[in-house]
């Protein structure tokens, strides 16, 4: 089974880091412990320092769980390499070797700059692109987290009968990419042309206003295109 844990470039103490988040590796070793006890545990155990070795951040946006907002740790590479060797199992050492490959592929990827102001350059460039990336997980990140909330909504008010596909999909437990909720979508909006129904408009934080359905249209269309798909 290959690893597939995102890596984020994050600045730390005014230096670009190779980071990921730590709830990918808790996910990826499959460990039982719930996740916040489980970093705390690593942090302690491989003592690990605030600020070098991770950066804690609150999740921004509502907890769809109820309660405090969700707590986030992003590692470094380094720490990432410790902590999956700590965990003593095959798949560490696989993750490991992962962690290690991604950092002799950023190493190739860094040109070879001897002039200092062209290296300025490049770093506040590759900053700024740390930094757009870094926009668009918080905004797909709140989205998703908007996504949940109206469907336990959903779940709780009988009279709210518009979703959109991605909402809906969710709700009958699907996954839907983007490209496949648009042509859902389309097929959502004739029908509901076709049975004078309205049209509804969601604002996503990640496409603008997007549209939302009857739940009877949903009913009809999803299911169905999903099967075919599949």
């Amino acid at each position: 089974m290959s690893v597939g844990i995102p890596i984020a470039q994050r600045e730390i103490v005014g230096e670009l880091t190779q980071t990921f988040n730590g709830r990918d590796l808790h996910a990826d070793l499959e460990v039982g412990k719930d996740y916040n006890s489980w970093a705390k545990g690593q942090i302690k155990r491989a003592h690990l320092l605030e600020n070098k070795d991770y950066v804690v951040f609150t999740q921004k946006g509502e907890n769809p769980g109820g309660g405090r907002p969700s707590v986030e740790y992003h590692f470094t590479i380094e720490a990432g390499k410790h902590i999956a060797m700590m965990s003593g199992t095959a798949r560490g050492s696989e993750v490991r070797e992962y962690f290690l490959a991604c950092e002799r592929q950023a190493r190739a990827a860094v040109p070879m700059v001897k002039d200092p102001q062209i290296a300025a350059v490049i770093l506040a460039l590759t900053r700024v692109d740390a930094v757009k990336q870094e926009q668009k997980r918080q905004a797909e990140e709140l989205a998703r987290i908007a996504e949940n909330v109206a469907v336990i909504e959903a779940r709780t008010q009988p009279e709210n009968k518009h979703f959109t596909v991605m909402g809906y999909a969710n709700l009958i437990g699907q996954s839907v990419d983007v490209r496949t909720a648009a042509n859902l979508g389309k097929r959502c909006a004739a029908l509901s042309r076709q049975r004078g129904l309205v049209i509804g408009d969601v604002s996503d934080p990640r496409f603008g206003a997007v549209h939302s359905y009857h739940e009877s249209v949903l009913e009809e269309v999803l299911p169905r295109m999903l099967k075919k798909a599949a």
